[in-house]
């Protein structure tokens, strides 16, 4: 893309025009269904960062650094511009701040702006090179790229077949076809283009496979979030001070209403299509990371695999975790970039904290803990042993801005909502010193008994993997205080080990979270240490053998392809958490598996209950009370869920097992599947045979019926 071409301009130009045209238009442009996504998903999440990735000097990178860096920018400015819009036109005394027209009025401006002030600076001269003149690529190679570039093709179509014909089988030989790519970009002998694109791809794919499920939301708390989202796309107003978490999520809230407002795609499909591929980023970050912090290829074509193949990274798309966890990383992608300036570093680096912050309040305030950690290990190693360590990751004034900023905004949004949850989660953990076990802690999923040997083996594979990690930390560590490691960064070690401290913490706490989300935080920095531990398992190994009197010995164990057998257990590691082994050999696949069983794990809903909360927020106004099956402290069941994107949960009135009446009129919504039996991950209640249904319900009007959903009104009178 030369931004000095006159065709170029011309183009961009007319495809601004064709977009701002069919939005005033409301989608009457002939083949407005097709062309109107795809623009506006190009205006959004690629053109701005680009045209700011040009000005910064930075359009000669490699491709994957220019997407990664032009896509984080183009987010952030997406959401800056829409704060900025929100809060000017509101001023103005706009009924709708926030509509098509004005967004992509606003964001084209940018472009253009961004655009005549490069040319500005840059005046006649010749144009930069293109990305693409790094690559030289053979006929094998375009081979790959072409190959690799099916599998999320075929997992959407193929997804899309099984979900209306229900044959499994070509899912099943799609997820055994992603577990092998491991193993052959490890033998890769071509071009260094082809192992990141072929991350991103199978990252893709795996998400791909996992959102499109269903026709609807699959998932927990992106209902909370798209309930918010909801309010925002048709107010056509953000209000930052309303009294709901997901308020402050800006990344994943406020953006996912701008995109269904551009694009024109329901806001389901924003976060069942776009939100996939903005994450599947995050690995090819992964890769970036640890090609700086390593500088050893292999290391970094396995390690985004340790992520990707984690059931943690599929299960929670789309969320805010791993939204967070994308700009996590692409803000280390930058503070480890040893290309950039000065003033390159902290004009990408303050926008990708800012996003990250703006995404998600724990895994944001955990950065800062992990940061002051760093700087505090740095520091201390430095004094006690005088070693040198650079200080890119670890300086406090990251830390000072990421701690700032995060106080600034979860204080002053939501009414400060999620800083004081903040704050009870943190008088939690001391109130819970010394860390005894807990629900969903690591000791607890440890100690959980299977009789299946399916199960054991899947669980012995994770307690490998975390075991390799915390090899792999340890031997780092130990390199970097006796200074005998020059190929890898000692920050990156020292940050890593604070991180790893975190994960086995959890083993007993929680912190709120579960031991699988503070695994799949952990992966986001540690996941290039589980290939070094199995390299140093191998090492000691072989020393082992050195003192053995049995001849031959260590000469076979150093004649082990270390990682190419890293990339098998990888294979058979995704063979079980994808639900592959199991539906193959018969047995109940796990919870959240990909697409093997669509009820394991968060619930699949029909059209028939989707169409019934649609009849709720069409007939209830803020007034009428909403109640739901619900056996817990917060809207956990399986009808809460849903009838959370039309009704604040915590609005929502729970029905406990044993409860008899209600002393108030509402709406009572039963679906065939009200919430699962108590201590069960497959059984539903049967609402029929349930108290509250005989003493309550029996005799309550009916105001909705379909298939699959009943809607009562309970009068007090």
């Amino acid at each position: 893309m030369d931004l000095h071409s006159n065709r170029t301009k011309s183009v961009l130009l007319a495809l601004l025009l064709a977009l701002l045209t069919d939005a005033v238009l409301g989608g009457g442009l002939p083949g407005s269904p097709f062309f109107r996504p795809v623009l506006g998903f190009f205006l959004l999440t690629v053109v701005p960062g680009y045209v700011l990735v040009r000005l910064l000097g930075l359009g000669d990178r490699p491709p994957g650094r220019v997407v990664v860096y032009a896509v984080g920018l183009s987010l952030t400015l997406v959401v800056l511009v829409s704060i900025g819009l929100n809060v000017a036109l509101g001023v103005l005394g706009a009924d709708r701040p926030l509509s098509p027209v004005s967004v992509i009025v606003a964001v084209s401006v940018c472009v253009l702006g961004s655009s005549a002030v490069r040319y500005a600076r840059s005046g006649s001269g010749p144009a930069t090179r293109s990305p693409l003149h790094h690559l030289t690529l053979s006929v094998r190679d375009w081979v790959a790229l072409v190959v690799v570039s099916c599998l999320p093709v075929a997992s959407i179509f193929i997804t899309l077949f099984a979900n209306a014909s229900g044959f499994d089988w070509l899912l099943l030989a799609l997820l055994c076809s992603i577990s092998v790519v491991p193993i052959l970009l490890w033998r890769w002998q071509g071009s260094s283009a082809v192992p990141p694109y072929a991350i991103w791809a199978v990252s893709a794919a795996v998400l791909f496979q996992m959102t499109l499920v269903s026709g609807h939301l699959w998932g927990f708390d992106i209902h909370f979030e798209y309930f918010t989202a909801a309010n925002v796309y048709h107010d056509g107003y953000w209000d930052p001070t309303r009294q709901n978490p997901s308020t402050s999520l800006a990344t994943v809230t406020l953006l996912g209403a701008v995109y269904s407002m551009v694009t024109g795609l329901e806001l389901v499909w924003v976060y069942k299509f776009v939100y996939p591929l903005l994450v599947s980023l995050l690995p090819l970050g992964i890769w970036y990371i640890t090609r700086t912090a390593f500088r050893d290829r292999s290391i970094a074509t396995l390690a985004p695999f340790v992520l990707v193949f984690y059931y943690g990274f599929f299960k929670d798309m789309p969320d805010k975790q791993l939204v967070a966890g994308l700009f996590a990383v692409l803000l280390l992608v930058v503070v480890l970039d040893e290309e950039l300036s000065a003033a390159q570093r902290w004009i990408l680096g303050t926008a990708f904290a800012a996003s990250l912050t703006v995404s998600h309040y724990g895994v944001s305030l955990l950065f800062v803990a992990f940061l002051v950690g760093g700087f505090l290990a740095r520091y201390g190693l430095e004094t006690v042993r005088a070693v040198d360590i650079e200080d890119r990751i670890t300086r406090p004034r990251l830390v000072v801005l990421l701690g700032a900023f995060w106080v600034a905004w979860y204080l002053l949004t939501a009414s400060g909502v999620n800083f004081y949850r903040i704050v009870g989660v943190g008088l939690q953990l001391i109130d819970a010193l010394p860390f005894p076990m807990a629900e969903r802690s690591g000791a607890d999923y440890a100690t959980t008994g299977f009789e299946s040997v399916y199960w054991m083996v899947y669980k012995f594979l994770y307690v490998g993997l975390v075991g390799l990690v915390g090899l792999g930390v340890a031997s780092s560590l130990y390199a970097v205080v006796t200074d005998r490691d020059r190929d890898r960064s000692g920050e990156y070690t020292l940050f890593s080990g604070v991180v790893f401290c975190f994960l086995v913490a959890s083993v007993a706490f929680t912190f709120g979270m579960g031991f699988d989300r503070t695994l799949q935080i952990a992966l986001f920095v540690v996941s290039p240490f589980a290939i070094v531990g199995a390299r140093a398992a191998v090492s000691a190994a072989s020393q082992l053998a050195a003192r053995l009197p049995q001849g031959g010995l260590r000469e076979s164990i150093d004649g082990v392809p270390i990682d190419g057998l890293f990339a098998v257990f990888l294979a058979v590691l995704f063979l079980f958490s994808s639900g592959t082994v199991f539906a193959v050999g018969g047995e109940q696949v796990p919870p959240y598996n990909i697409n093997v069983d669509k009820d394991a794990g968060w619930p699949v809903y029909t059209q028939n209950e989707v169409d019934a909360t649609q009849w709720l927020a069409d007939h209830t106004d803020r007034t009428d009370t909403v109640a739901v099956y619900n056996e817990w402290d917060h809207i956990k069941s399986r009808d809460g869920l849903l009838v959370s994107e039309v009704v604040p949960a915590e609005e929502l009135e729970p029905i406990w097992l044993e409860r008899t009446s209600l002393n108030h009129s509402a709406y009572v919504y039963v679906s065939h599947k009200p919430m699962q039996k108590l201590n069960s991950d497959s059984e539903y209640i049967d609402a029929r045979q349930t108290p509250f249904y005989e003493q309550t319900l029996s005799t309550a009007e009916v105001v909705y019926e379909n298939e699959n959903v009943t809607i009562y009104y309970v009068s007090d009178e």
